[in-house]
């Protein structure tokens, strides 16, 4: 099982930026997962989806042994991802700090995440299980943001962790480990 993980609008170095690299390692000692890819991603401060899912799909690959991490501008990527007719279904997909909307943000708005309406009911099914993090501290993405996708994305497998004291997930916490070690023991029985 691979997991990927897609970066933050203005993370790069990817290996230095937050939590990756401790994720990363992190992953990479569960004997089920064979490789966390940590890349630098093209494009890295406008993080335009006409760029970076050709990158996605091409260079790193997905399949359904995937599980995708995507943080912020990351996480709007991960939900284009799972209404993609182009993309396999996948193992999961883990949403930290997402938003549905460009917040008003000329820098969002030409990222092209935002230039058209969310297929709710496609994501659905685009993954086995998808969970979305959002911190109720967070300065740079209202909760309400999330509040509205875990609403639209209410099904069996989709979990909302709304996390009491959270900013925009700047520094590693426990609570990532344990999902994605649910997904993975998941996916093994």
């Amino acid at each position: 099982m691979r997991v990927v993980i897609i970066p933050g609008m203005g993370c790069t170095p990817v290996q230095s930026s937050v939590w990756y690299s401790w994720f990363a390692k992190q992953m990479e000692s569960r004997p089920a997962v064979t490789e966390c890819v940590i890349r630098n991603f093209p494009d890295p401060y406008v993080c335009k989806e006409s760029v970076w899912v050709p990158f996605l799909t091409n260079e790193i690959g997905l399949d359904q042994d995937t599980i995708v991490v995507g943080h912020s501008t990351g996480a709007a990527c991960a939900m284009r991802l799972l209404e993609s007719d182009d993309i396999a279904f996948l193992r999961g997909v883990v949403l930290v700090a997402a938003a549905h909307t460009d917040l008003g943000e000329e820098s969002e708005r030409k990222s092209e995440y935002f230039n058209r309406p969310w297929n709710w009911e496609k994501m659905k099914q685009g993954a086995q299980k998808i969970v979305c993090f959002h911190g109720t501290d967070d300065p740079l993405i209202p909760v309400s943001e999330a509040r509205h996708i875990a609403q639209k994305m209410e099904c069996d497998a989709f979990e909302y962790k709304e996390m009491d004291g959270m900013s925009h997930f700047f520094h590693p916490w426990q609570d990532i480990l344990d999902v994605l070690d649910n997904i993975i023991e998941t996916s093994q029985t």
